[in-house]
């Protein structure tokens, strides 16, 4: 909500000046449309309210803001754009067919669509969730660059080609769409199938150590298995439990944690420090190892 009524507070600001500057230019809300936009938003900040939590779930983006700093400092949807990967090299496209439109183009741009855009980039390379937003935000001012492409003109069209590349289209899509065999072995690629299936089998019992990126899967495949942190971050940041998880995964006393929490099994990658650490305490043994997971047991539990 928080975004919606910044872009709103944007779009009113922007009509409480009038000029040109260059080719960017504003127009001055009449009386009557400011005072028809102020009893919308002022409507709007009301409506929000008018929600199961009341002003709880109103005060959440800000309680995320400035009381989760570990969530936004360590998990990936928080971080900035990285232009060395796919998604970063098609926002680098992005910004320069924008950059080159806007000097190409000769037409002017109103104050709003400008506010708008700045906001969107801004958002988009400093938090990588905020991409959607990015591009919800620029889709219309880039379709205005794309103002030289010819109407459409039914005369010419040609439906029987049309309808060969829609079949062609279509078995691309068909061909190309994944298996419930692909899907699984994709799965397997990345999370702990096999470990987990070691779990329930030999119905290991105790506090067991996960990994942060698997807590969803660990949830949604094997909820008897409890996890020790998972996605949802806010809880975990309020007690305390994720910079204990982020510090053992740094080995910071990371075998002091495992004790705190009573910790009978750890579940974790082969490649982590973490598991090179457990391998090397004679109190650890590794009982499972694949190529994506492997698991330690503690040969003592602290009392």
């Amino acid at each position: 909500w928080l975004l919606g009524i910044f872009l709103f507070a944007v779009y009113i600001g922007s009509g409480l000046v009038e000029g040109s500057w260059g080719r960017i230019e504003a127009v001055r809300w009449t009386p009557r449309q400011l005072r028809e936009l102020l009893v919308t938003a002022g409507a709007s900040v009301v409506a929000l309210f008018v929600n199961p939590f009341t002003y709880r779930l109103v005060y959440y983006p800000f309680d995320l803001m400035f009381r989760q700093k570990l969530n936004i400092q360590y998990v990936d949807e928080w971080a900035s754009v990285d232009f060395n990967d796919a998604r970063g090299k098609v926002v680098l496209i992005l910004l320069a067919a924008i950059l080159l439109g806007a000097l190409l183009s000769p037409r002017h741009w109103r104050l709003e669509e400008v506010a708008l855009g700045a906001f969107a980039l801004y958002a988009g390379l400093v938090h990588i969730r905020f991409l959607f937003l990015t591009a919800i935000l620029l889709a219309p001012l880039l379709a205005k660059l794309l103002d030289f492409i010819p109407p459409y003109r039914p005369e010419i069209d040609k439906p029987p080609l049309n309808a060969v590349v829609c079949a062609i289209v279509t078995l691309i899509v068909v061909l190309g769409y994944p298996t419930r065999a692909d899907l699984a072995s994709s799965v397997a690629e990345r999370y702990p199938v096999n470990a987990l299936d070691y779990v329930k089998a030999h119905k290991l019992k105790g506090n067991i150590y996960n990994r942060y990126m698997w807590g969803g899967y660990m949830i949604f495949f094997h909820p008897e298995v409890k996890t020790f942190v998972d996605g949802r971050t806010d809880i975990f940041e309020y007690t305390g439990v994720l910079k204990d998880y982020l510090d053992a995964e740094l080995l910071k006393g990371s075998l002091q944690i495992l004790d705190k929490y009573r910790i009978r099994y750890v579940l974790t990658s082969p490649r982590l420090p973490l598991a090179y650490l457990l391998s090397n305490t004679p109190r650890w043994k590794m009982i499972f190892r694949d190529q994506v997971a492997i698991i330690f047991e503690g040969s003592s539990a602290p009392a």
